[in-house]
């Protein structure tokens, strides 16, 4: 049986398959922070849940941004929702 990584919601805090969140990368040159699909981009990551909930309570108490340590644009949770 193949081992699946477990990883964290930054809004709800529970562990879930990596492959259920979606991953958020920041560039380490650039700072940018940007949508991962393909799970390669190189860069500190951070997953969410692929629910309107956890997405409105990481704007709402700031996960991303705790997470990455710098301030992310508000585009980016309004793209996550259409992601979903």
């Amino acid at each position: 049986m193949k081992h699946i990584p477990q990883r964290m919601c930054v809004a709800c805090r529970k562990m879930y398959p990596q492959n259920e969140l979606i991953r958020l990368v920041r560039d380490n040159a650039t700072g940018e922070v940007k949508f991962d699909t393909e799970k390669k981009l190189f860069g500190r990551g951070a997953y969410i849940c692929r629910n309107i909930e956890c997405i409105k309570k990481a704007e709402k108490k700031k996960g991303i941004e705790r997470h990455f340590k710098c301030s992310v644009p508000r585009e980016i949770y309004k793209a996550a929702e259409e992601l979903i």
